[in-house]
């Protein structure tokens, strides 16, 4: 059992996060970035799977999908100066923003490789 009561990876998760000591603007902040990040994450594992090469259409769409990945650093960045990780140098606290990050190199590399662009 952890600090919140609760049991299992459900305990360890909200734990990990800090959930209960987020205000609510940091928690919009969290989950604005994360729905990007999985969004972006899901297009670009759909193109990688089903990849049309030369298809300009595509390449342009996933160029679009790819700025929504820097969307999500901006809103990354803001979540992170917001957040109660960073006030008490507790881990994990730059995982969000590290993983977005690397998602945009690679996005972009995935784009460039797949469509020739």
């Amino acid at each position: 059992m952890d600090r919140t009561g609760t049991r299992g990876l459900l305990g360890v998760l909200t734990c990990w996060l800090a959930w209960e000591r987020r205000g609510r603007a940091n928690r919009v902040l969290f989950v604005a970035t994360l729905s990007l990040a999985v969004f972006v994450t899901l297009a670009f594992a759909w193109a990688t799977l089903q990849p049309y090469p030369g298809d300009f259409a595509r390449y342009f769409a996933y160029y679009w999908v790819w700025g929504l990945c820097a969307v999500a650093i901006l809103l990354g960045m803001a979540e992170y100066k917001t957040s109660p990780l960073r006030k008490r140098q507790e881990r994990g606290h730059l995982f969000l923003l590290l993983y977005v990050g690397a998602l945009l190199i690679i996005t972009r590399a995935l784009n460039m490789f797949l469509y020739g662009g």
